[in-house]
């Protein structure tokens, strides 16, 4: 990837920054000169991924836009000011309008924002279970889907075809995983940041299904690139891997713990990870809080 792949850094986030990646060196070998030409993670980029799919975003949160012969297809509009900047990156590559908006999932730091695209007449999608967490948790900066999903899709425009998996529950139940036909790009939000380890205690994550949803990624040997909903602009497959083997430890090193009768704090004490886990962002920050919530999965079952 060269320097001539970032397109544009149209302007600054109000995002927080969450400081620069730490990971493998394969996320260096791949990433390359792209992540040295984004030192300033607080600023917005365009990385160009080929086939008219581009990465957008800071570190703190990334989406996907797809380029066609007859518009422009968005997903995650994040909130306004990042909506915003998304669609100055698209005019400065398109003069064509934004026909659709994909939802990855329900949570709010995605989905909101996105009014500056309804207001030019972009069809808004989602999964149909995301309607069941807005009834609950409404927020009037999320624009309310045009059409609902209730499995798998694909959006077709100009001779582009966008994949929408729907792999069940894992983070929440309403996540799509996105990919362009043809491409080697997986739009994966949320379920991996890569090469950081994420989790903490987060409610609605389904550990279990969260790990199964990763394994049948993996099956599909016909990518070897992702975006995630956080972090760099593009990562190799490693990344999504690496997300697995850190969960399937931390599963096993708490129900460990558990059979030998430690339960809260002197269960998360005595957590240890080999050394690949420790080396991921977040690790001395989120061990604990990850560990807990496993606790809860195993002793509850949610």
């Amino acid at each position: 990837m060269s320097r001539r792949d970032v397109v544009s850094k149209p302007g600054l986030s109000k995002r927080p920054v969450f400081g620069r990646a730490i990971g493998a060196l394969t996320f260096f070998f791949t990433l390359g000169v792209a992540f040295a030409a984004s030192a300033d993670e607080a600023a917005y980029e365009t990385v160009s991924l080929g086939q008219g799919v581009y990465s957008f975003g800071t570190y703190a949160a990334r989406s996907v836009f797809v380029v066609t012969s007859a518009g422009v297809i968005a997903t995650d509009p994040v909130d306004a000011p990042h909506a915003m900047a998304m669609r100055e990156a698209i005019s400065a590559l398109t003069p064509l309008p934004v026909r659709y908006v994909v939802y990855s999932h329900a949570h709010w730091d995605h989905a909101a924002g996105g009014q500056i695209f309804k207001n030019e007449g972009a069809h808004f999608v989602s999964h149909a279970s995301c309607m069941d967490f807005w009834r609950r948790h409404p927020n009037p900066d999320i624009v309310a889907p045009d059409e609902l999903l209730e499995g798998s899709g694909q959006i077709e425009l100009g001779e582009t075809v966008l994949r929408l998996q729907y792999h069940g529950r894992n983070h929440g139940d309403c996540m799509l995983i996105m990919r362009v036909e043809g491409s080697d790009v997986l739009y994966v939000n949320d379920l991996v940041t890569p090469f950081n380890v994420g989790l903490g205690a987060m409610p609605d994550y389904d550990p279990g299904e969260w790990v199964r949803t990763l394994e049948e990624l993996e099956a599909d040997r016909s990518w070897r690139r992702m975006v995630g909903g956080h972090g760099v602009p593009v990562a190799p497959r490693e990344a999504l891997s690496q997300r697995r083997r850190y969960l399937q430890a931390l599963m096993t090193a708490v129900r460990e713990g558990m059979e030998k009768g430690l339960r809260y704090e002197a269960l998360y004490d005595s957590i240890e990870l080999p050394q690949e886990f420790r080396d991921m962002r977040g690790y001395d920050l989120q061990l604990r809080r990850g560990a807990e919530r496993i606790f809860h999965y195993y002793n509850m079952g949610w």
